[in-house]
């Protein structure tokens, strides 16, 4: 099957020919038309003749002509001039919905910091209404001094070198916000404004800080902690965790729980099942050290929801010197109480 592109160049050649074939005809038209119009004038002399004659000839010869290497291109030009702005209108018309439906703040300013176009986004941050022009106004009018200073130190910047640059803006109102400075050129190269997209990143922001101070606690806690997923795999630990059960970091992201406690695979499965049955437990358990000596701790665990998937955090206090203490005291007091028995029991 041919397709269009195929059929492209064939008409490139039938298009000379049918003009060579109208002129032709149009030549002996013409010819035939005036020498009847001639006999229609006979009264007049043969130079008048001649150059009616040749006139005639000329715009009858012409015509064509100038249909088809002026008229017609031109019509075609025309066509395709229409149909490019028609498709730059839907173009634009598609990237203004773009530009006004986002909830990014996209607006342009010139070298003086004078705004040249923002969306509705940024309109409603500086408190500008729909109907309120903004033309005459700069990003001065809006900021503090210092702000002023340092954005317009990005504009010039971007002037100067024609690069796109990201800053991070915390304003007034304890946001942060990701800024985009691209720059806009002319046809020549040279910058003539440069568009910002300030994207809101304050969620970001503050989730992350939760998160180092989340980590911080965790790393610097007095206490072993374990992050457990489902199948007993030990996804996460602490310095704390590490120290006291003797691994290096290395060893210890290869673990298990069923490594760590000495208990068999089907009560640790149970008790597991429990946390995440009742949600959290306290109980004391004993842990296996590297080296292999079982130390005695006192565990919380208790059930979360991290990324998706439901795990098992578990924070642990060795009380291992505590038990021992408490069994040494016991045994002292036994010792004690043992002749005031054998005294009452002599009576």
């Amino acid at each position: 099957m041919r397709n269009t592109d195929d059929r492209k160049p064939s008409r490139m050649f039938i298009r000379p020919i049918t003009l060579l074939v109208i002129v032709t005809a149009s030549i002996f038209a013409s010819s035939t038309l005036v020498n009847l119009m001639l006999s229609v004038f006979s009264p007049l002399s043969l130079d008048i003749k001649l150059s009616l004659m040749d006139a005639g000839l000329m715009v009858i010869m012409l015509f064509p002509v100038m249909y088809y290497l002026v008229y017609e291109p031109l019509a075609t030009s025309i066509k395709e001039l229409n149909r490019s702005e028609k498709a730059l209108q839907e173009s634009e018309a598609k990237y203004r919905s773009l530009v006004e439906t986002t909830g990014d703040s996209i607006y342009l300013v010139n070298r003086t910091c004078r705004y040249l176009f923002m969306n509705v986004k940024h309109r409603s941050r500086l408190g500008i209404m729909l109907n309120e022009r903004y033309e005459e106004k700069s990003y001065g009018d809006f900021h503090s001094s210092e702000e002023t200073r340092v954005f317009s130190e990005k504009i010039n910047g971007i002037f100067e070198t024609g690069t796109t640059v990201q800053q991070e803006y915390r304003s007034r109102d304890d946001k942060y916000f990701l800024r985009t400075l691209s720059p806009i050129k002319g046809l020549n190269g040279e910058v003539v404004a440069v568009s910002i997209v300030s994207k809101d990143i304050t969620r970001l922001i503050k989730e992350s800080e939760a998160e180092l101070r989340y980590h911080a606690i965790f790393e610097q806690s007095p206490f072993g902690i374990l992050i457990i997923d489902t199948t007993g795999r030990i996804i996460e630990f602490n310095e704390t965790a590490r120290r006291e059960l003797g691994y290096s970091r290395e060893e210890f992201a290869r673990l298990r729980i069923f490594d760590v406690n000495p208990q068999s695979t089907k009560a640790i499965q149970y008790r597991m099942k429990e946390v995440l049955n009742k949600g959290r437990m306290d109980f004391e358990v004993q842990h296996k050290t590297k080296s292999g000596e079982l130390r005695d701790v006192h565990v919380f665990a208790q059930r979360l929801d991290l990324f998706g998937y439901r795990v098992i955090q578990a924070i642990w206090q060795d009380i291992t010197e505590r038990k021992r203490d408490e069994e040494e005291l016991l045994k002292y007091r036994e010792q004690l109480e043992s002749p005031v028995k054998e005294q009452t029991k002599n009576q």
